[in-house]
């Protein structure tokens, strides 16, 4: 079953962790899935039809995935085979966390002009050098020079419908973005850069690629793939603006339509993402978030 909210997880947990939080500054809130679907379009290359889920909170555009299947956005598709069962037998969660079911985050960054919060999945914490989780961290100074050029713990947060999100136990660290990793799995060598536009939107430095043949992996290699960021994104700054052109224009549409529950729409083959007001009145969040985050 879908969630009613989709983003609430993640704002009651952003509340949790920091009292004063506010997103009334922030364009764009959003996933990564999201945001490669898009970059898919504004390069000519989107291969398969889509629908997202607009809605305006004040004047902050929230992009929602649309799936038929609430798995598919928690845990990604059904369909992604070997490479489900490699991640599952090559990680673990740390104790106290065991029967979580996966780790998300959201980073906020600009995407030209564009003030965004990104949520995504990362698929382990990967750390070479085994320094402690407190540290600082490492990639703060390089990822504040990409751009697109522009045209306490253990607290608990409750919400009037039940929801409750507890943060890490007292003891835990919060995994530096610096030991990010995606795990995937191939049968054949592939190029760490066909994996870079969901690299990129979620700043992940480590890639994990399995090799197997039917299922049998018999090698895996590990690359650091953050000093090719800066590099990717030289190349495709064409689509990355033409990307924040098609952002500014969704919210845009969703302004006309009187900030009412909309719909963007790209069907195969057609060149054009239509965006449709929604019978429905469905808000982004309850709203006892949008009183407490737009203030």
């Amino acid at each position: 079953m879908l969630p009613e909210y989709p983003f609430e997880p993640m704002f009651r947990a952003a509340a949790s962790m920091n009292k004063d939080i506010s997103f009334g500054d922030t364009d764009i809130i959003t996933n990564r899935n999201s945001l490669r679907k898009l970059l898919d379009f504004s390069a000519g290359r989107a291969r398969n039809s889509f629908r997202l889920n607009l809605h305006l909170v004040r004047d902050t555009l929230i992009i929602e995935r649309c799936e038929k299947d609430a798995r598919e956005i928690l845990g990604g598709s059904r369909n992604s085979g070997w490479g489900r069962n490699f991640e599952k037998a090559s990680v673990k969660f740390p104790i106290g966390l065991e029967d979580s079911l996966g780790h998300h985050r959201t980073l906020r960054y600009s995407l030209g002009a564009l003030n965004c919060a990104v949520q995504f999945e990362v698929d382990a914490s990967y750390d070479p050098d085994g320094q402690d989780a407190a540290d600082s961290d490492t990639l703060t100074v390089p990822m504040e020079k990409l751009s697109i050029k522009s045209t306490q713990p253990h607290e608990v947060e409750k919400s009037s419908r039940g929801l409750q999100v507890e943060t890490a136990y007292a003891e835990a660290h919060v995994m530096r973005q610096s030991t990010a990793a995606e795990i995937k799995s191939t049968t054949r060598n592939k190029s760490p850069g066909q994996y870079m536009p969901q690299l990129w939107f979620g700043r992940t430095p480590w890639l994990i690629v399995g090799h197997h043949n039917e299922g049998t992996f018999d090698s895996r290699k590990i690359t650091g793939v953050a000093a090719s960021f800066a590099d990717w994104e030289t190349t495709h700054q064409a689509p990355l603006q033409k990307l924040v052109t098609v952002l500014v224009e969704l919210r845009h549409a969703v302004r006309k339509n009187g900030g009412r529950h909309s719909a963007a729409v790209y069907e195969q083959g057609s060149g054009t993402i239509r965006v449709f007001e929604l019978t429905s009145f469905r808000q982004a969040l309850p709203m006892d978030l949008r009183q407490k985050l737009w203030t």
